[in-house]
């Protein structure tokens, strides 16, 4: 909190808490990040954006089921102004293409948007590199393969690049 009181002194206009271990457990459960968001909303008066864990899921001790709405929600009571998805929207990105392009309404982003609006919805995607030696190496139509610089290339030399999607904490690809 006290480094986030700092960047907002120093004129950070907004502030974002990725809790990146957040996957490994129940975030109605995780008591120290929203006491984060609790204290830091006292004194730091820029928009405070939270992610991690933003997904519906099944306490395995209680077997009491939680969607992703209430996720969010308790993260807004704490104090958060925004939440940031990242694994649901890759999975929300994949139903929406599977389904030909057609929204069920039922996704994370659609419903937290529906209840607290879109601009307290961000969407974080961390990206991998996926190297290749020559542009033709690359068989889905659908990635887009750019160039590297010389100063940028692939460990092994390789001078080109399409982009993949992570989920789970950057432990899973897609």
């Amino acid at each position: 909190v006290s480094l986030a009181a700092r960047y907002y002194q120093e004129g950070a206009d907004e502030i974002a808490f990725l809790n990146i271990t957040s996957f490994r457990q129940g975030v109605i459960e995780d008591m120290p990040m929203l006491q984060v968001l609790e204290e830091a909303s006292k004194s730091i008066f820029v928009p405070l954006t939270v992610g991690g864990g933003i997904r519906s899921y099944t306490d395995p001790e209680s077997g009491k089921t939680w969607d992703a709405l209430e996720v969010a929600s308790r993260y807004f009571r704490a104090g958060a102004d925004k939440i940031s998805i990242g694994s649901d929207s890759v999975a929300a990105a994949e139903d929406y293409v599977a389904s030909g392009g057609n929204k069920t309404g039922k996704t994370s982003i659609e419903t937290i948007s529906h209840v607290y609006g879109a601009q307290a919805v961000v969407i974080s995607i961390d990206p991998k590199r996926v190297y290749l030696t020559k542009k033709e190496d690359c068989v889905n139509p659908n990635h887009v393969v750019v160039e590297l610089e010389e100063d940028q290339a692939g460990p092994n030399g390789e001078r080109y690049c399409w982009y993949q999607c992570t989920v789970k904490g950057g432990r899973e690809a897609r």
